[in-house]
């Protein structure tokens, strides 16, 4: 329940996930910032699982290791994906339940339609899905990653959450600009933008003569309008980006109500008048010879 940090009778239990694996610096970096508002658990895959999304293991065991993080403490890998560790998590492997999830700090924004592809912003969206408020964090590329600022950002936005809380179906997308902490020019809200994807495919032949294929091209770009994340980054602004589950598009929802989905035949469907097929010739013929012939046996019983 939401309410001020102070007036907590014990500390809030925080979850800690990503989903650049176990030994990011930004799992590190996001933990110890959490450190200072509650009492962390870390749990992420043990491998870098970028670009997954929501995945979820079902078709084969996952296995927990025990781990021991860059400053000593105890930390718990999962051989599978960051939606994989929260659930874990929220179905019983810690024994109790979360106040907070945090993930991240990922090393690269996640933008507009990046979310879509993002196993950082997907493991908080499976806290949400499980009743516990969550904000997913990441950091723009920078040549030499600090995350001074993304872990500062990070404090002030789970003390938040923490006093004023979540509706359902909420979570928070953060993504810090790649400078120092005195460079940047504050927080903005913002929505989402629209991301601009430049993929090419990529083919090669390996030694035997196969081909194979790469996903590649140049990095994406983004449509910088007013009041977006794009942005908010690009002027060295926080952004703080409400995201919600119901993904149901409304205006949408209103023109598919005026259409008709009545099931018909498939002539009717599209658009033909119906029709009454004639018969085949080859039943036209039998039924002519069924005919001739009953009127025959019929005159040799006169």
């Amino acid at each position: 329940m939401a309410r001020p940090i102070g007036d907590w009778t014990t500390r809030p239990k925080i979850l800690i996930t990503n989903d650049d694996g176990i030994e990011s610096r930004g799992l590190l970096a996001l933990k110890q910032a959490m450190d200072l508002l509650g009492d962390t658990t870390v749990v992420a895959p043990d491998t870098n699982q970028s670009a997954v999304g929501h995945q979820k293991t079902l078709m084969r065991p996952l296995r927990v290791r025990e781990r021991t993080l860059g400053d000593g403490s105890l930390g718990y890998s999962v051989d599978g994906s960051p939606t994989d560790a929260v659930s874990l998590a929220f179905l019983g492997y810690f024994r109790h339940g979360f106040d907070l999830v945090a993930s991240g700090i990922n090393y690269g924004a996640n933008l507009g339609d990046d979310i879509t592809y993002s196993g950082t912003v997907s493991a908080a969206m499976e806290a949400v899905i499980n009743g516990c408020p969550a904000f997913a964090m990441s950091q723009e590329y920078y040549e030499h990653p600090d995350f001074t600022l993304a872990g500062q950002a990070a404090l002030i936005v789970g003390r938040n959450i923490l006093e004023h809380g979540l509706s359902r179906g909420e979570l928070i997308n953060v993504n810090v600009p790649a400078v120092e902490p005195d460079e940047c020019e504050g927080f903005e809200v913002t929505r989402l933008g629209k991301r601009v994807y430049q993929d090419q495919l990529i083919e090669r032949v390996d030694p035997r003569g196969i081909p194979y294929f790469w996903i590649g091209g140049p990095p994406p770009s983004g449509l910088a309008v007013p009041g977006t994340d794009f942005h908010a980054v690009i002027h060295r602004r926080i952004a703080i980006t409400p995201i919600h589950l119901d993904l149901t598009g409304r205006r949408l929802l209103k023109r598919l109500r005026t259409w008709s989905f009545a099931l018909t035949p498939a002539a009717e469907a599209a658009g033909e008048a119906p029709a009454t097929a004639p018969p085949r010739p080859e039943q036209t013929e039998a039924v002519t010879l069924e005919e001739k012939a009953g009127e025959e046996l019929s005159r040799e019983r006169r």
